[in-house]
């Protein structure tokens, strides 16, 4: 789909606002559903910058694909929502903490499988410590902290 929104901070704004009146939710919803303040979603409702983690955040809290808010200021027309397969890849929901520590350990596994374990652990910690950190993964049903 074409977009008609010059600036790439307009068209997110735009896309925010269609997808929170989509919900049926009022501002404040949409902050609590995103765990960010109302000040904080504000902005991106006023096409403003926020961080990495603010736009991780809305993404999880819309259904939408985890990078989804950097690929509409990238130039994507429109929201990719989690789940949905485009080119041939399915944008999956994002796992918790546990989930995606296994993934990390299943794939190192598969791709080097005489990596010791205490690596593999490192390495998996490592990436969960990065999506924590980008708000991509909370603890919510990890055993691990």
């Amino acid at each position: 789909m074409a977009t008609t929104d010059a600036d790439p901070r307009q068209r997110l704004k735009r896309l925010v606002i269609q997808r929170r009146v989509e919900l049926g939710w009022h501002k404040s919803d949409a902050a609590t559903a995103a765990d960010l303040t109302i000040t904080t979603y504000m902005r991106v409702e006023k096409g403003l910058s926020v961080r990495d983690v603010t736009y991780a955040k809305i993404e999880r809290a819309f259904g939408w694909a985890p990078g989804a808010c950097e690929a509409i200021l990238g130039g994507a027309a429109e929201a990719q929502v989690a789940g949905d397969v485009v080119e041939g890849v399915r944008y999956a929901p994002v796992p918790d903490a546990e989930g995606a520590r296994r993934a990390v350990q299943d794939a190192v596994m598969a791709t080097m499988p005489d990596t010791p374990a205490g690596r593999m652990g490192e390495l998996a910690n490592a990436v969960v410590a990065e999506l924590r950190r980008r708000g991509i993964v909370s603890d919510e049903g990890s055993s691990h902290s």
